[in-house]
């Protein structure tokens, strides 16, 4: 891969996230971003904070985590984003997110479109696209992508169907987990079906290059070829989930990208994911030799 091109750009909420252990980065797009930069990929993420001093500190520690900040925008009005998590005795977080805020309003321009176009894929989630502001702008961005990304990443309260079914279709690979799958699934009136096949079935109707689900502590499934691959989870302490979907899926592109059989991607992926799973937040520094550790284990 060149490295005058983008490999990968993510587009939506940028934030912090108030954990209980003290307030970290957050926000989907920029966790994979971090995380494809880790591993040596040159990403970017289209974001907007406010012009206050918490966007001020954020930015600054984007760029201190070895990223570019330069498609992140500053909002003359809006607040930069804060989320209050709490952790379940599950590690599984509950969100308390603030609306509406910077990145509910990010704006397009020739710079960013461009971006766009020259980057190798291009990854989305539902939570950016709650206010209509932001959007309509990412939809009109998916006419110039390469390869279109859906990562799901629900938030309760947080999206309508409407938007979910139009997002899903534009796709070229969708990842969701077990409830996302599920419920659209029952939707489009696919819930009789097994979980395979209910890949299976969206890959048809929506032409996907593939669809991924990630099962939590069952690990991952791909569906692409018309084949399977099941990749079982690593064994694992969990402190906490935030972020492990999100390192799992720049994980995964970063090894597609790579050209590297699905198997491996797989493997990678789910290896990174636990990894993340295993430490505080959703951006924990993860060493080579770690993931090299976890995949031969």
């Amino acid at each position: 891969m060149g490295h005058s091109s983008v490999d990968l750009v993510c587009f939506g909420e940028l934030l912090w996230d108030n954990l209980p252990s003290g307030k970290v980065a957050g926000g989907a797009p920029f966790n994979i971003v971090n995380r494809a930069t880790a591993l040596g990929l040159k990403a970017e993420v289209i974001a907007s904070v406010g012009d206050d001093p918490l966007g001020a500190e954020l930015t600054a520690l984007v760029a201190s985590k070895g990223n570019s900040t330069k498609y992140i925008q500053q909002h003359p009005t809006l607040q930069t984003s804060v989320v209050n998590i709490a952790v379940g005795d599950n590690g599984e977080p509950h969100y308390d997110i603030v609306y509406p805020v910077a990145w509910d309003d990010i704006k397009i321009d020739a710079s960013i479109i461009s971006l766009v176009k020259s980057a190798s894929s291009f990854v989305y989630s539902s939570l950016g696209l709650r206010d209509e502001r932001s959007r309509e702008v990412l939809f009109q961005l998916l006419a110039f992508a390469q390869l279109k990304i859906c990562d799901i990443n629900l938030r309760d309260g947080h999206y309508t169907k409407e938007t979910i079914l139009r997002m899903i279709k534009q796709a070229d690979i969708l990842r969701a987990n077990e409830t996302e799958l599920d419920m659209i699934s029952s939707w489009l009136g696919l819930d009789h079906l097994d979980r395979k096949e209910q890949m299976q079935s969206l890959a048809e109707r929506y032409n996907y290059k593939m669809v991924i689900t990630t099962l939590g502590g069952e690990g991952a499934v791909c569906f692409i070829d018309d084949r399977w691959h099941v990749q079982p989870v690593f064994k694992i302490e969990v402190k906490d989930t935030v972020g492990a979907g999100d390192a799992f899926l720049a994980s995964f592109i970063y090894s597609y990208l790579h050209q590297q059989p699905i198997e491996q991607c797989m493997k990678f992926a789910c290896a990174v994911g636990s990894l993340t799973a295993s430490k505080d937040g959703g951006t924990p520094s993860i060493s080579e030799s770690e993931i090299e550790t976890m995949i031969n284990s």
